[in-house]
């Protein structure tokens, strides 16, 4: 039985959407994990899971305030570094996660063809910080920023100050 198969007969097709996409996200660390291959990973698979809850936890604080629907804003930070899960490595891993991303939603069969190109195509853009893009896409890279200052990252680039800065705003704990 196919993995997300397994999820479908899981959760079956009323539960929310989220469970089911992290249900998914775990599984694959857990494969990866018992897989042996973490040792030549860039970043440590318990480091991903921490980053993908925080992702998770900040995208439904700021989707409502944002007017963005919180279950597809929570959907797709969970899945904005699959594509880094799957290779283990950092260079191109958000347009590494695109056709991956578009491979579950369609499997787990809850998601219309829009929500699964508006998701998959925000995992493909959140590592492009320095452009503006769509709302969910913007709440994406803003997201991904405060969890990774949250797990003790140190920024440089001005453009990832800058949205560190105004997210600390928006979640009202001031600036940098």
């Amino acid at each position: 039985m196919s993995l997300v198969n397994h999820i479908k007969k899981i959760f079956g097709a009323k539960q929310p959407r989220l469970p089911k996409v992290m249900h998914c996200v775990e599984m694959l660390l857990v494969n990866m994990q018992q897989s042996g291959d973490s040792a030549v990973r860039e970043r440590d698979l318990d480091w991903e899971f921490e980053h993908i809850r925080l992702c998770v936890k900040y995208a439904k604080m700021l989707a409502a305030n944002r007017k963005i629907d919180p279950d597809i804003a929570a959907c797709a930070v969970a899945l904005q570094n699959i594509g880094r899960i799957i290779t283990g490595k950092s260079e191109n891993h958000a347009e590494a996660g695109y056709e991956p991303t578009k491979r579950i939603l369609t499997g787990l069969g809850c998601f219309t063809p829009q929500e699964i190109e508006m998701i998959a195509t925000s995992v493909r853009r959140h590592s492009r910080k320095e452009r503006v893009d769509t709302p969910l896409d913007e709440l994406a890279k803003d997201v991904d920023i405060y969890a990774r200052y949250c797990q003790g990252h140190e920024f440089t680039r001005q453009h990832d100050i800058a949205r560190l800065t105004k997210i600390r705003q928006e979640l009202h704990m001031g600036g940098m």
